[in-house]
Formats: C-alpha cells, structure tokens, sequence
C-alpha cells in the first residue's frame, strides 16, 4: 500500500509533460506550414529545377570547403572559453563541438547543446554546469557580434532597408545589457552566495545549488577578461566573414550575384528564427529567413528559394561528414564512452519530451 501511495502522485506528471510536448510539436508544424505557405507561393519549380541543374559544381565545393572551415573556428572559439579553467586539446573540443551541430540539425529542442556538454565533460574535469554556460554564452556573444556586423555591412549598401534602425536600436541595447552584465558580475556572485546560504532547503540540496551557481559565475568570469573576450569577439568575426563568404560563393555556384553584406543580413534573420519554435531543420522559417532578406535586393523569389535549398544541402553535408567523424573519433578514444551513450539517450528522450 506504501509502494502505490507513493507512486500515485508521480502519474499526474507524465500527461502533463506530454501535452506541453504535442503543444510544442503542434505549434511548431503550424508554424512551419504559414511561413513555407507565405515563403513558396508564387514559385516557379521548373526554373528552381533547372537553376539547380546547372549548379557549378568546383563552386559548390568550395563553398562547401569554407563552411567546414568555419565549423572547425566555432569550435575553437569555444576553447577559448573552456581552457579558462582547463587546458582541453584542440581535436576534443573539436568533435564534441561536431556533433552538437550534428545533433541540433537532426533533432528537436537544441539537443545539441546537452550532447557536446555532455562529451566536453565526460573527457574533462569540468563540470556540466560549467560546459553548457560556456555554450550559451558563445551563443550570445555570436548573435550579438552578427548584429553589429550585419548593421554595418548594411550601411553600405545603396539600397538600406527599413528595419535598419531596429537593428541598430538592438545593437545598441544588447551591447548595453552585456556590459552592465559583466560589471555587476561580482556582486551577483556575493549575492547569489547569501541567497542560498539562507534558502529554505535542505544542506545538500543547498550544497548542489551552491555549486551550480558557482560554476554558472565561473564561465561568465571567463568572459570578464578582457584579452580573451577580444579574442572570442574577434573570432567570432571570422566565423561570420567565413559564412558570408560561403553564401557569396554558393550564390556564384548557381549564376547568382550576393553581395556580402547581403549575405551577413540573411545569417543574421537565420540566426533570429532559430530562436522561434521550429520543427528539426528550422523548415519554413530558412525559406521565410531567405525570402524575406533576399527578394528586396533583387532576388526573385523563385532565386531565394533555389539557394536556399542548395544551401540546406551543402550545409547538412559538410556537418553530417564531420558530425559523424567525431562521434567516431570519440567513440574510439573516449575512456567513458558506455556512459556517454547513457546520457545521450538520455537526453535526447528528455528533449524529445519537452
């Protein structure tokens, strides 16, 4: 009778996360569905068959070539903030690095960023709290540095578009509330210390938390050095100048003419809709993303799609090929493989649900 007492409140749970989960699908599809219906009509398949068709194929891998180039220089921005407390060798952050994106691209939720944590961790002695603030905070810096870029690139275009002012006002706001971040840094930490000495829990729950928040303040201190946040923002540049070459040189594949600001403009509206709910591949907001950016620069709208879905390809194949190599390489080298691939499934399942 003890055993169903206590079972019993458990059941409650699982309905409960199951319909936040189909809300989350439903709302996902039905989004995808208005923004292919609105990013599609009105385009012609046979010209986009036959821009295609006559892709220029030592173009293409090329494109391909700097786009893998560009994954390999995210990753190594990401150890620039993890040797902040450990030295990790350059391969290790590299195929964990590999297989997130490999793992983001097939799979719901931003499951990647649980998988290339958990692989940094079980090969290091950094905690996972510490590893996936150090993700997040790479994501941030990333975005905020594509803003600015793509605002400046945008002055120099002839044509300049009308959400050019937002853009710039949201410049302006995250650079303001990333500084004032990393000034009262200390003082959160003083105060997130009082806070849990004085929570209403138990001392090891206090203990647990005590250690989350430490190693939350631990990566963002990584960030309050000032050579290395130069060092990851100037990286970061690099990382976004190798992309918008790769869309300039893909456009050239497909007879197409991309100016690099442009191009900056379109990974910074790829960039915005991958915040929004979005089914695996992000379908409907890539082609609302590429129709939207391009068609005011005189891309027809048939053009934009035709690209868009090169695109897709060439990027699904250059992170597929090295997602891959590195789940192999750490399958072959990691020490701690059987329990990777616990907490791997793991969370995958949990992402899936939620």
């Amino acid at each position: 009778m003890q055993v169903v007492t206590q079972g019993s409140p458990a059941l409650p749970v699982r309905p409960r996360k199951s319909t936040t989960s189909l809300l989350k699908w439903l709302l996902a599809l039905a989004l995808a569905g208005v923004l292919l219906y609105v990013a599609l009509r009105g385009v012609e398949w046979r010209r986009v068959e036959a821009i295609i068709a006559h892709c220029r194929w030592e173009y293409l891998s090329l494109a391909c070539g700097c786009a893998a180039v560009s994954y390999i220089v995210r990753a190594m921005r990401w150890r620039l903030l993890l040797t902040a407390q450990q030295s990790i060798a350059a391969p290790t952050v590299l195929w964990a690095s590999s297989v997130g994106y490999l793992a983001n691209s097939y799979l719901p939720a931003r499951a990647g960023e649980f998988v290339r944590t958990e692989m940094i961790s079980s090969r290091t002695r950094l905690a996972r709290t510490y590893v996936f603030t150090t993700a997040m905070a790479e994501r941030v810096i990333e975005l905020i540095v594509l803003v600015f870029m793509a605002w400046l690139g945008a002055l120099t275009l002839p044509y300049k578009p009308a959400w050019l002012l937002h853009l710039m006002l949201v410049v302006i706001l995250c650079a303001a509330i990333g500084t004032a971040f990393l000034l009262t840094l200390p003082a959160i930490d003083r105060a997130r210390s009082g806070f849990i000495a004085h929570c209403p829990a138990s001392e090891k729950t206090r203990h647990k938390l005590h250690n989350i928040a430490e190693n939350v303040t631990l990566a963002l201190a990584a960030l309050r050095s000032p050579a290395r946040l130069l060092q990851v923002c100037a990286v970061t540049s690099i990382v976004w100048l190798l992309d918008a070459a790769c869309a300039v040189i893909l456009a050239h594949a497909l007879g197409m003419h991309l100016l690099l600001a442009v191009a900056l403009l379109l990974s910074t509206g790829l960039a915005l809709g991958n915040a929004l709910p979005s089914t695996p591949g992000a379908i409907g907001i890539v082609q609302f993303a590429a129709v939207t950016v391009l068609t005011p620069f005189h891309f027809a709208r048939t053009d934009a799609i035709a690209y868009i879905l090169v695109a897709q390809a060439a990027s699904y194949f250059v992170i597929t090929t090295l997602g891959l190599i590195g789940l192999w390489q750490y399958r072959c080298a990691s020490p701690k493989r059987a329990q990777f691939s616990v907490h791997y499934r793991d969370k995958i399942r949990d992402c899936a649900q939620e």
